[in-house]
C-alpha cells in the first residue's frame, strides 16, 4: 500500500515539476537567459537589430523575436512571449489585461506603389478615396496612368492597418475586395509584383522593390516624421507583465543606448 501511495504521488508531481520547469525556460536554460518576444510584423525589424546588438554584446542572452501581428502580441504578451509587439493602441478590453506599455520609437507609414509607375505625389484626400473605393482608376489621379487600382492592405487586427485606417480617415470603410497581406513583407511583395497596386509599409520596411510616394507633397522620410510634417505616423509599443530581470534588462538597454539603433530607420524616443 505504502508503495502504491508513493507511486502516486509520483505521477502527481512529475507533471507538476514539468510545468514549473516550462514556465522557467523562459527565463534561463543552462545558465543562458532566453527572452521570447512576438507580435507586431512592423515592430518586427527593429526588435531584431536591437536583439542583434544585445546580443552581440550580451553573449549570456538569447532573444528570439516572432513577427506574428500585433493583436498576438498583445493577447500573449506575459504568457506566451515575455515581451509582446504592438504597432497599434490597444482597445479599451485590451487595455483591461493590465500590461505594461513602453513606446520605443516612432514609425511613419509609407504609401508604396511599384517602381514602374509614374504616380509620385497623393493627396491624404485622394488616398483615402483610393481605400474606400470612391477612386477605382488611376487614370482618375494622374495624366499618365491608368488602369483599375489593386488595393493592397493588411489583414484584419493589424496594428499597420487600424493605425493606417484611422490616420487616414476611413476607418472601418474599406473597400470591398481589397487584397489583404498577412504581413509587412506580403503588402511589400504584392505591391512590387503588380504595376497597379498601392499598398503601405512601415517606413522602416521600404526597399529597392517599391516606392514610396509623397502624400500632400511631403516625402515619407524620418526627418519628415520626426517635424510632424509627415502626417501617417504610429508609435512602437513593447507589452509585459512582470519580466525577469534579464527581460529587465534589456528593456532598459532598448530606451536607452538601444535609440541609437532606432534613430537609423525610425524616430527615436529621445
Amino acid at each position: 500500500m505504502k508503495r502504491a501511495i508513493f507511486v502516486i504521488a509520483a505521477l502527481v508531481l512529475v507533471p507538476a515539476a514539468l510545468s514549473l520547469s516550462g514556465c522557467s525556460r523562459g527565463a534561463a536554460s543552462g545558465g543562458r537567459s532566453t527572452l521570447e518576444i512576438g507580435g507586431s510584423t512592423s515592430v518586427a525589424p527593429a526588435m531584431e537589430l536591437l536583439a542583434a546588438a544585445y546580443m552581440e554584446a550580451n553573449p549570456s542572452i538569447r532573444i528570439n523575436v516572432n513577427g506574428t501581428g500585433s493583436s498576438d502580441g498583445i493577447r500573449n504578451a506575459g504568457a506566451l512571449y515575455q515581451i509582446g509587439m504592438t504597432s497599434r493602441d490597444l482597445t479599451p478590453a485590451e487595455l483591461g489585461m493590465g500590461l505594461n506599455q513602453q513606446v520605443i520609437a516612432i514609425d511613419g507609414i509609407a504609401v508604396i506603389v511599384h517602381g514602374s509607375s509614374p504616380l509620385r505625389d497623393l493627396s491624404l484626400e485622394r488616398i483615402r478615396a483610393i481605400y474606400t473605393g470612391e477612386i477605382t482608376d488611376w487614370s482618375e489621379v494622374s495624366d499618365s496612368k491608368s488602369g483599375p487600382i489593386a488595393v493592397v492592405t493588411r489583414e484584419e487586427g493589424s496594428g499597420t492597418r487600424g493605425a493606417f485606417e484611422e490616420l487616414a480617415g476611413f476607418p472601418g470603410r474599406l473597400r470591398p475586395g481589397a487584397v489583404e497581406g498577412p504581413s509587412t513583407g506580403a503588402v511589400r511583395s504584392a505591391v512590387a509584383g503588380n504595376p497597379n497596386a498601392i499598398g503601405y509599409v512601415s517606413l522602416g520596411s521600404v526597399d529597392a522593390s517599391v516606392r514610396a510616394i509623397r502624400v500632400d507633397g511631403i516625402e515619407a522620410t524620418v526627418d519628415g516624421v520626426r517635424s510632424g510634417a509627415y502626417r501617417i505616423a504610429r508609435p512602437f509599443i513593447l507589452l509585459y507583465n512582470d519580466l525577469h530581470p534579464a527581460g529587465k534588462a534589456f528593456l532598459d538597454w532598448v530606451i536607452s543606448d538601444g535609440q541609437s539603433i532606432v534613430a537609423g530607420n525610425w524616430i527615436p524616443i529621445n
